[in-house]
């Protein structure tokens, strides 16, 4: 494993690798956060005054707490300064800071010499983003211009004129911040490569099919993408002044999306902005069905899996299918799928497919009594698939087989044996392995028919749609339609899907998981992240690939496979194996038994995740997710948009020095969150177990930077608001305006060196003098997601007889249970008159039920220092009565295949 270097004493975020653009007069106040491992003196040294004199500005120490580190903050108001480039370094107290000594310090410097962070602050102005202008390009023309409140979108056509195949668009017309741009990678993957400036570090051979950039003049973000059905168009980038250049197919309309922004963020939203456009006004419409309204697959993506390839890769045999299979019983692993990788099949010496029995050398007795074998001995198996690629195996199929089959087959000059009628060759195909006991299918390989060369460009189209049709409408036939895409991350397959009518498709979203590549690791979770800014809008469900659980990096995959959205399957070595690691990924129903705890859609990563070079500067990848509570029978509309809201956040570092993450209450993008009371929780990573009441954030309400200069009220450090004060600098006098907040809209959470944290946010609820949230199961990596419905009802003063003695009881409904259910529960003291005197009135949880069982004291904690509640759900006797397969609420607030977990509340 790549080593983990000396954690550093004190932690600065954002780090000084960062690069920000800030409009001038933002309302958003500029945040730096630190910690420390003693108490020292903390001090921002920064250009950020007027004139871009360096300045020394104190942090603030935030309220001590249970951890064993100080942690300080800072918020500047920019306001007042001018456009240009500024930067920022942090200076520390050589000695721990002590109130005996009043002596002037000595300070030490954060970071390599010369290493400052940047900021530039752009004018401001009002203006919509600026139009590209193509006038001296002949070859493109304009289509279209839409615009909404989020952005603007410029649609340029480039016709079938059957000249030249590529052409300059020329320089952008104003200079680049940062950019990533997802470049093909070979025929099958798409890739991230990130830079800064105009493209000077770009190979002029990489195709570029998506650009997303956020300039430095106004910090406006763009995104250009090159969109096709029919033939192949992309973007190269030319050596001469960071120039543009247009590549197609001649004889094809080719078109180029401009989607621009000034709100960052909205940055997400604009591939679909693009992709919504392409479908209403490109896209020649195909017969089909909206993958986005389908069911998905019980299993594949609600059980765990096992897949062979890593464990075994070709070398796969029956012996080791069933060692495998006995490790995971034997140590507990509730699997639900075995997925027989690349080795099963009968091939030649030429990779091609020689049948379509397994090798009868590994699987001596057939495909067929294979499965049944396997499904009978192994009775926790509920679905078995197998693997091939798109044209059978690696090189096609054998000429030989093809004979006896009656295929028309050629051989191309690429040594690739194709089968000319894909459609009878599926269609024996898959009865063989249906009849065989197959559930579903991994069909790999798929964009290689771009590499073919005894064919032109229309014709390797044609065919490959062919073979993509055929292989679709048989495994809709025979095999229920359950397919796993791999290698088809390639722009025909997503401008142009071709998708199961019977239920909704997994798709691979990255190249392979490779464990022993150490410097694998972080990239296969960031090359996930900024995929999914396309794939997460693709009518599929992204699947991030296997891990081990048993590896120096087996958290740091499984935390980002948890938040995924996608199915979950290990590839352990047989006796290897991190139990606890997988638990932390599922957990048990009521009647379906352990199943993961997935989310609903693909994560969003952050905005600094995409524009801050993530990689190159060994920064942290920040991802997150968001759940919302399910509607109750008798709600309305209205009652249906209040339903709270949870989210789930994961940081990756990909470097060896412990990085800081700063939770926010608008890290999510989302109103419902970010404008109400939340408690953030850590889930994993070194402060695992810490919480923090996250106020709601009045930057969601000022729209990104933009807007007039406006003061923010001033209060003492007791109001409910925020101030603005003027300190001098100590080192030079100039004047700085400090915001002052006295509640916390943010929570510090470290991140080792090559490590991964994860931090749930919840939605508070309130009632007279109380105030809870539900945190979901805390021993699970997505456990807020599990989270059905809640609800809080505060008795009136007459139900209060001494025979119901509760002052208000929270009631949580959830798909799992564990030993570790948690709860936020905040109670505010109360003065009330007795016998003439005023005394305080305290809650406290008096009684904890789980179904309707009253749990012992001994199975739930109350902290009251921290507010949290623990419940060991796992201590209710499991239900008596039939099951009711529903999470629909009855109409009586009760989801019958749910958890119910009530919290009375009474007085001290």
């Amino acid at each position: 494993m790549i080593g983990v270097e000396h954690e550093p004493s004190i932690v600065l975020a954002p780090d000084l690798a960062s690069s920000l653009v800030i409009q001038q007069y933002s309302k958003r106040p500029l945040r730096f956060h630190c910690y420390s491992l003693t108490k020292r003196r903390i001090e921002l040294w920064t250009s950020l005054s007027p004139g871009a004199t360096w300045t020394a500005i104190p942090f603030v120490q935030q309220n001590p707490s249970s951890n064993h580190y100080e942690e300080y903050s800072l918020q500047l108001n920019t306001c007042h300064l001018s456009p240009g480039h500024y930067e920022y370094t942090l200076r520390y107290s050589t000695e721990p800071e002590s109130s005996d000594n009043h002596d002037a310090p000595s300070w030490t410097w954060y970071g390599r010499h010369g290493q400052n962070g940047r900021i530039c602050i752009t004018a401001y102005t009002t203006d919509a983003p600026m139009v590209p202008s193509f006038a001296s390009v002949p070859q493109l023309r304009f289509v279209a211009k839409e615009q909404d409140d989020m952005a603007h979108l410029w649609h340029f056509r480039s016709q079938p004129d059957g000249s030249t195949a590529q052409f300059t668009l020329g320089p952008l017309c104003h200079p680049v911040h940062r950019y990533v741009c997802l470049i093909r990678k070979g025929s099958t993957w798409l890739t991230p490569v990130t830079g800064t400036t105009h493209f000077q570090d770009r190979n002029a051979n990489e195709k570029c099919q998506l650009l997303l950039y956020q300039d430095a003049e106004r910090g406006d973000i763009h995104l250009w993408m090159p969109v096709c059905q029919y033939a192949d168009c992309y973007l190269s980038f030319g050596e001469e002044g960071g120039s543009v250049k247009f590549h197609r197919t001649p004889e094809k309309d080719a078109h180029l999306l401009i989607v621009s922004t000034a709100k960052k963020r909205h940055f997400t939203q604009l591939v679909k902005m693009a992709l919504d456009y392409y479908e209403a006004n490109i896209k020649q419409a195909v017969s089909g069905t909206d993958g986005a309204l389908l069911d998905t697959d019980a299993v594949l993506l609600d059980k765990l899996g096992y897949c062979t390839w890593n464990a075994f890769g070709q070398d796969v045999d029956l012996t080791l299918v069933k060692s495998a299979l006995d490790s995971l019983r034997e140590h507990n692993i509730p699997v639900a799928y075995l997925m027989l990788d690349d080795g099963w099949q009968s091939i030649t010496e030429k990779r091609q497919l020689a049948g379509f029995e397994a090798c009868t050398r590994k699987f001596p007795d057939g495909l067929s009594k294979t499965l049944s074998q396997l499904k009978s001995e192994y009775a926790f198996l509920k679905h078995i698939g197998v693997w091939h690629a798109l044209w059978g195996y690696w090189d096609g199929v054998d000429q030989s087989f093809a004979a006896d089959n009656q295929y028309k087959w050629s051989l191309d000059n690429h040594q690739v044996g194709i089968i000319d009628d894909p459609k009878a060759f599926y269609d024996d195909f898959y009865t063989f392995l249906s009849n065989s006991g197959v559930d579903y299918v991994k069909v790999d390989n798929q964009g290689s028919f771009q590499e073919l060369i005894s064919i032109n460009d229309q014709q390797k189209i044609t065919l490959w749609d062919s073979y993509r049709r055929a292989m679709i409408d048989s495994s809709d036939r025979f095999l229920s339609g359950r397919v796993l895409h791999c290698m088809a991350l390639t722009p025909h397959v997503l401008l142009d899907p071709i998708l199961s009518s019977k239920q909704k498709s997994i798709f691979r979203n990255s190249d392979d998981f490779f464990p022993d590549v150490d410097e694998s690791h972080s990239w296969h979770i960031y090359a996930n992240a900024i995929n999914a800014l396309w794939t997460a809008y693709y009518p599929v469900i992204g699947d991030w690939d296997m891990f081990q659980s048993d590896h120096p990096f087996a958290e740091y995959h499984a935390s980002s496979r948890a938040l995924s959205g996608g199915p979950i399957y290990i590839t352990d070595i047989p006796g290897k194996h991190n139990v606890d690691l997988i638990y932390k990924l599922i957990a048990q129903t009521k009647h379906a038994g352990y199943t993961i705890l997935r989310s609903s859609q693909a994560p969003k990563p952050t905005f600094e995740t995409v524009f801050n070079n993530t990689m190159a500067t060994q920064s942290l990848i920040a991802l997150y997710n968001v759940h919302q509570e399910l509607p109750c029978a008798n709600q309305g509309p209205k009652e249906l948009v209040a339903r709270p809201h949870y989210g789930v956040c994961g940081f990756w570092n990909t470097g060896p020095h412990e990085k800081l993450a700063i939770v926010s209450s608008d890290l999510f993008c989302n109103k419902k969150l970010a404008m109400v009371p939340t408690v953030a929780y850590a889930v994993s990573g070194p402060d695992r177990g810490k919480i923090v009441l996250l106020e709601p954030s009045c930057d969601h309400q000022n729209d990104d930077d933009n807007g007039s200069i406006k003061s923010v009220s001033s209060n003492s450090s007791n109001s409910s608001g925020s101030s603005s004060s003027m300190i001098s600098g100590t080192d030079r006098g100039s004047t700085i305006p400090i915001w002052k907040q006295s509640h916390s809209t943010s929570m510090m959470a470290r991140v080792s060196g090559y490590g991964s944290t994860l931090v749930s946010v919840s939605t508070v609820q309130c009632a007279g003098l109380l105030s809870m949230a539900c945190l979901g199961l805390l021993d699970k990596f997505n456990g807020t997601v599990c989270i059905v419905y809640t609800s809080m009802v505060q008795y009136q003063a007459q139900q209060q007889q001494p025979s119901c003695p509760w002052y208000a009881t929270f009631e949580a409904h959830l798909s799992h249970k564990s030993e570790s259910c948690g709860f936020w529960v905040k109670t505010h003291d109360s003065l009330k008159k007795r016998n003439s005197r005023m005394v305080s009135v305290g809650l406290v949880p008096g009684r904890v039920r789980v179904d309707g069982y009253a749990l012992d004291a001994t199975h739930w904690t109350w902290c009251a220092s921290t507010g949290l509640l623990t419940v060991d759900m796992l201590a209710a006797p499991p239900p008596l009565s039939e099951p009711r397969m529903t999470t629909k609420c009855n109409g009586e607030g009760f989801f019958n295949d749910a958890f119910r977990v009530q919290v009375d509340i009474c007085k001290a």
